[in-house]
């Protein structure tokens, strides 16, 4: 009868051995980090899609690269700190973000167009990164304009003032040597498209 009981209970601790490894086995799961790293970042990781297991702990480190500002990173939405650490309990999304510093200051050349007509039109950027002042010529318009201009990410306004109005410009920066947009001008209710280049 004990060597009954004893098989017994053999079976049994082997039976709750054996279902507390295969149910160990299928917790231990897998999740995915997808990571996305825009221009001017510099960092790991990288842009990817990468696996890891259940509790892993993933660091991640980020910083500017030179001419770039405004560092944004982003944990499945939710701004985050530029380095840490992601405990892998589920699928997570990194997201890393950054705009490219334009310095417009020189001499910039281009077309100004309203009524489906295209003149010449040629500007001077003084100051900094973010804002100076402008002077230019538009062939249409006799005399010099003058004005100031401000730049918040890779958009552009300025304004041209000649007797008796000003010529407003809002636009976009392509790249350091290409901005385009719209023109308005007041008073009136003229307006258009430009484009310079440098």
């Amino acid at each position: 009868m004990k060597s009954k009981i004893s098989i017994l209970f053999l079976i049994m601790a082997l039976s709750l051995f054996l279902c507390q490894s295969c149910t160990t086995s299928e917790d231990a799961g897998q999740y995915t980090l997808t990571v996305t790293v825009a221009s001017g970042v510099s960092g790991t990781p990288v842009t990817g899609t990468y696996s890891y297991n259940e509790n892993e702990l993933v660091t991640y480190n980020y910083s500017l690269q030179s001419g770039y500002e405004n560092l944004v990173v982003t944990l499945d939405g939710i701004a985050v700190a530029a380095n840490g650490t992601i405990n892998m309990i589920s699928n997570h999304t990194l997201n890393v973000t950054a705009e490219e510093i334009f310095n417009v200051a020189g001499n910039w050349t281009g077309t100004f167009s309203g009524s489906g007509t295209d003149t010449f039109i040629e500007c001077t950027f003084t100051g900094g990164l973010y804002s100076g002042t402008v002077s230019g010529n538009i062939d249409v318009i006799s005399g010099t304009g003058h004005g100031t201009y401000s730049i918040t990410g890779d958009s552009i306004q300025f304004g041209l003032a000649y007797a008796p109005g000003t010529v407003y410009f809002d636009g976009t920066i392509e790249s350091d040597n290409h901005m385009s947009g719209t023109w308005t001008a007041q008073p009136g209710s003229a307006s258009g498209d430009w484009e310079l280049e440098r």
